[in-house]
């Protein structure tokens, strides 16, 4: 019966983790969702902020030149600005978007994009109307929970009470 008890006073432990996975899986969602809410907008190369979160467009030389540094068939490389210089646009590289709509992770390497191998040049920014959406839709989310649910739901284990087993 030893083993009876130690689980019966391991299962209060595993229950009170439970709401804070739930939180933490709610709050993962919500980042993911999140990233979702941006747009991206045409930029001039003299209009470039360091850090800035970019995605150059390939011109098919230069998809073709860079190869061997992005693989092959690149199209669309995303990535955070660094500076320019007198190679090109030196860039972190988050992504690598192919011509077939592949697309390969990065960890931040850097790569110099010429100039004359850019088709476009945009850089990302927060679309307001979908941060209000993901909002709208994350306050009806927990409008219906709280209406399925209700303030009367605890959350408790439940279960009779009363003492355990008596001795043996």
């Amino acid at each position: 019966m030893e083993g009876a008890d130690s689980l019966s006073e391991s299962a209060p432990f595993a229950s009170r983790g439970t709401p804070m996975r739930a939180r933490s899986m709610a709050g993962l969602a919500a980042g993911l969702l999140g990233l979702g809410c941006y747009n991206y907008a045409p930029l001039r190369r003299s209009g470039v902020a360091p850090a800035s979160y970019l995605a150059v467009t390939l011109t098919e030389s230069g998809s073709e030149e860079l190869a061997s540094y992005l693989g092959p068939n690149a199209y669309v490389v995303r990535g955070r600005y660094l500076s320019t210089t007198e190679r090109g646009l030196a860039i972190s590289v988050q992504s690598v978007e192919s011509r077939r709509g592949d697309i390969l992770r990065w960890a931040g390497e850097t790569v110099v994009v010429p100039g004359e191998f850019v088709r476009a040049l945009e850089q990302r920014q927060v679309s307001r109307s979908k941060m209000v959406l993901l909002a709208g839709a994350a306050l009806a989310g927990l409008f219906v929970t709280y209406q399925a649910f209700g303030p009367a739901s605890s959350g408790g284990l439940g279960g009779g009470g009363g003492p355990g087993p008596g001795p043996r």
